[in-house]
């Protein structure tokens, strides 16, 4: 099955596109007098147009000069309060961390000795892996911590 047998084709649309793309290249070109040829002139020109430029001519300076300044730009006002933001995720990061410890104490006894079996591992060799993931994890926030620490004082 041909595709364009899926779609109604035009054969004075096409013709009447294909002139106004022509007579949109050639500015010297007369135009016809068709309403049609017209419209996709009008369309045509308005595609080859490049859009103009949303920022200013001195953007770039003026953004470097605020940059070297220290200057803030404050948010605008639709934009989410940042620290409020982060203050919130801690909070929900620590309640489920909560629950998490919470469920694990009521229901561990029933879920771990299947999984360790599943694993084919003994209680010991469980704690040394938990120990394993606590202290690559207690690694990863400290150093997280030191970088953010360089961080605020080499930026001062």
């Amino acid at each position: 099955m041909n595709p364009h047998d899926q779609f109604e084709f035009d054969e004075r649309e096409w013709q009447a596109q294909e002139r106004a793309r022509l007579e949109a290249r050639n500015p010297g070109a007369t135009p016809s007098g068709d309403p049609m040829v017209a419209r996709y002139r009008k369309l045509s020109h308005a595609l080859r147009t490049p859009m103009a430029d949303a920022l200013p001519d001195d953007f770039a300076a003026n953004v470097a000069r605020l940059a070297q300044a220290g200057v803030v730009v404050d948010a605008p006002l639709d934009a989410p309060d940042a620290a409020l933001e982060r203050k919130l995720t801690n909070l929900f990061v620590g309640i489920f961390a909560i629950a998490a410890v919470v469920v694990a104490a009521m229901y561990g006894s029933q879920w771990l000795p299947p999984i360790l079996d599943l694993l084919h591992l003994d209680s010991s060799v469980a704690v040394n892996w938990a120990l394993a993931l606590a202290a690559c994890v207690g690694a990863t926030w400290a150093t997280e911590q030191l970088r953010r620490h360089k961080a605020t004082t080499h930026a001062a």
